[in-house]
């Protein structure tokens, strides 16, 4: 099996590192810090198990080019808009292709031709969204009808570590400009039945107390979104209520709330001298150069679904939960971990022929088809990623 992965640096560090264990037969690593990949596969003396490559997605008739030398799939852990670009010439290719989030819902239009191609296209698969969607198709297989989808989802740094105990108590996982555009405006929830607009820091039910499995504990989460995107792919039309939650440390609600109300995530540029920046240009750039984690200092990320609806006629609800560290023998974050194994392990079910759609594949397919979910939570668990379920019913 030949893997393509593209995007080496946070995240794609994690995923290269799992592909090497794997014994993936041939890698091939592709950034544009040609020079920075180089130097890092040579540090881990990975010379003789990847090659790397100075890769532009945006050249599209050498990606192709590159993926039509014997590539069998493509892991991206590229930013999200690129990714519409790598999957098109994976297309084109005749290649596999997986991503681990944030795509367009652009990328289904290429359903059709990515059918014609006989390849498996799945974007989207990396923590949230990823490994919830696969765990809302895990249980909307196992229930007769769904009435309601929640996720809870975070990554920070953990008790007693400098990220802990900094002002915001969180330090940089992966995406500085994400992070902070995560606290800001409104998100679109379903209500009974309804599609609403809260606030996401200050509305109703802001924050929620939640509790996670010592030595996280007590956390607040608050509304950043809701899984539509589930719901339309696997037509769940008997819905009513839906939300996706964002988990930090207590007391970030209130710190974000101060931090918003001053001004320093406005976009409205303001002059200093004789340079003109906006609040939050300045903010994202001070926050990516105060907040890295240091090495060695350990992050978290916990992760909980709940899909509720009816099984042989009684009101049932499945709760599904991962809890996850930053591992220390072979240094890999634990954002790293639940974001870039989800990717790296359907690249391998894709190479190996475990996948049987055709097309592009939301993700909670997967999780829909009993033995790909399987083997992905199987994998999961190898990798010391363990999901628990547990069965609640009746449903209150």
């Amino acid at each position: 099996m030949k893997i393509l992965a593209l995007g080496i640096g946070k995240i794609g560090s994690a995923l290269l590192k799992d592909l090497v264990e794997s014994h993936v037969s041939e890698i091939v690593a592709g950034d544009l810090a040609f020079q920075t990949l180089r130097h890092y596969v040579s540090e881990m003396g990975w010379q003789n198990r990847v090659r790397a490559e100075r890769i532009d997605v945006t050249d599209h008739e050498k990606l192709v080019k590159l993926m039509e030398d014997g590539v069998d799939v493509v892991a991206s852990t590229l930013i999200s808009e690129l990714n519409v670009r790598v999957a098109k010439a994976a297309v084109e290719a005749g290649v596999g292709m997986v991503d681990v989030g944030g795509t367009p819902p652009e990328i289904f239009e290429l359903d059709r031709k990515a059918k014609q191609a006989s390849v498996a296209i799945v974007p989207s698969c990396g923590l949230d969204p990823g490994i919830d969607r696969i765990l809302e198709g895990h249980a909307a297989k196992k229930l007769d009808r769904i009435e309601e989808i929640y996720s809870w989802c975070g990554g920070f740094p953990q008790k007693n570590t400098p990220g802990y105990n900094n002002p915001l108590r969180y330090k940089v996982g992966w995406y500085w400009r994400g992070a902070v555009q995560t606290n800001i405006g409104k998100a679109r929830i379903l209500r009974d039945g309804r599609v609403v607009e809260v606030e996401k820091l200050t509305g109703p039910r802001n924050p929620e107390t939640i509790i996670f499995p010592e030595p996280v504990g007590e956390c607040e989460a608050f509304f950043t979104s809701a899984p539509f995107d589930t719901i339309e792919h696997l037509a769940l039309k008997e819905v009513k209520n839906a939300w996706n939650k964002t988990v930090r440390w207590k007391g970030h609600c209130d710190i974000w709330a101060k931090l918003i109300g001053l001004g320093l995530t406005s976009t409205e540029r303001v002059k200093i001298g004789q340079c003109e920046i906006s609040p939050l240009d300045f903010f994202v750039e001070l926050g990516n150069r105060m907040l890295q984690y240091e090495e060695g200092e350990g992050d978290a990320v916990v992760e909980r679904v709940q899909v509720g609806g009816t099984k042989g006629g009684k009101k049932v609800r499945l709760v599904y939960e991962l809890v996850d560290f930053y591992d220390n023998e072979r240094q890999v974050s634990a954002m790293g971990r639940t974001t870039a194994y989800p990717c790296s392990i359907l690249s391998q079910m894709i190479g190996r022929g475990e996948v049987e759609e055709r097309g592009v594949i939301h993700a909670s397919k997967i999780g829909c088809n009993a033995e790909e979910a399987r083997r992905f939570l199987d994998e999961m668990s190898r990798r010391g990623l363990r999901i628990t379920e547990a069965v609640i019913e009746p449903l209150a």
